[in-house]
């Protein structure tokens, strides 16, 4: 069942990819060994599949690459870890992170822009309308998907809500399903989803998207926030440099990333710490300082702060 929408894979993957069969399940794994991650995949209904996404990406386009598909698809995403993108048009691109759900037609996504954070674990599920639909007015006799589909190409092509407690009631076990129920368990959640999309008015949802120049200015920053640790940057320098407003650049910087940028390079410092502590090369004294900490008791605090040990426990 649903070989079409299996089949779109070899069309929108340009990186090796192998598929094994178990049951109703499916898994994608990506690059070799796994290079790129994986994508388990299950068959509900004609004309719908759900894959559950777990990736590693540094540069989307050794994995990923625009094709036109020749059906009619919807897409719903939830995003469970990481940050997701893609461009809505010519000139704007929309990102969402941890709990938000998204509805979107396949013109929109299929222009996927970025991974910002380099990972992403969510759910999607994929749904050719036109072969889908007769199937869920078996289940929901007044239900039109093309509808839905045809609502969304004369607006903005997607609807996206962030997250709220009641995303976190619709999706409910999704991530830890008990396989002996995990089939019936998956079909009523994709036609809860459907219902809740259903009623769900443009005045409950909340998106923000940016310009490409606005992305660019925050890809140029983040360069500037990492290419130099120790370095002591400020907002009034950064914001002057790209001739951008403070307030701007504040909150450009968290719709691409997730946290405010003193937030994100801090984090970023004691994740680089960890892979230099890994690396063995420079002792605990070294790293503090190519890290941009003034002192190794410093530096000590904030890693077992962000880690839960001390640089020593973890060298250990």
């Amino acid at each position: 069942m649903n070989e079409n929408l299996y089949g779109m894979f070899d069309k929108v993957l340009q990186s090796e990819f192998s598929i094994t069969e178990d049951g109703f399940k499916k898994t994608i794994v990506l690059g070799e060994n796994a290079e790129y991650g994986k994508m388990e995949t299950y068959s509900l209904f004609d004309g719908i599949i759900i894959a559950f996404i777990d990736i590693n990406i540094d540069n989307i386009d050794n994995v990923f690459f625009e094709d036109e598909l020749p059906t009619r698809l919807l897409e719903i995403n939830h995003c469970s870890k990481g940050r997701y993108s893609y461009a809505v048009d010519d000139d704007n691109i929309v990102y969402f992170g941890k709990g938000d759900l998204c509805v979107s037609i396949y013109d929109i996504t299929k222009t996927t822009s970025d991974f910002p954070l380099g990972y992403y674990e969510g759910f999607e599920i994929f749904i050719d309308v036109d072969i889908a639909n007769e199937r869920i007015r078996e289940y929901i006799p007044d239900f039109d998907l093309i509808e839905i589909y045809e609502s969304l190409q004369q607006s903005k092509g997607y609807r996206l809500i962030r997250s709220n407690e009641k995303i976190d009631h619709v999706i409910g076990e999704m991530y830890c399903v008990d396989e002996r129920i995990m089939e019936p368990y998956f079909k009523l959640k994709c036609l809860e989803l459907l219902l809740f999309f259903s009623i769900t008015h443009e005045s409950k949802t909340e998106s923000v998207s940016l310009s490409k120049k606005q992305v660019d200015i925050v890809e140029m920053v983040k360069d500037d926030l990492i290419g130099d640790l120790e370095s002591k940057i400020t907002i009034d320098d950064l914001a002057g440099k790209y001739g951008i407003s403070k307030t701007t650049l504040k909150n450009c910087f968290k719709e691409v990333y997730g946290k405010p940028i003193f937030k994100w390079r801090k984090e970023y410092r004691l994740d680089y710490a960890c892979r230099l502590i890994d690396d063995g090369e420079l002792t605990i004294s070294e790293i503090s300082k190519k890290v941009g900490y003034s002192s190794p008791s410093k530096f000590s605090k904030a890693f077992r702060e962000y880690v839960g040990c001390t640089p020593s426990e973890y060298k250990n």
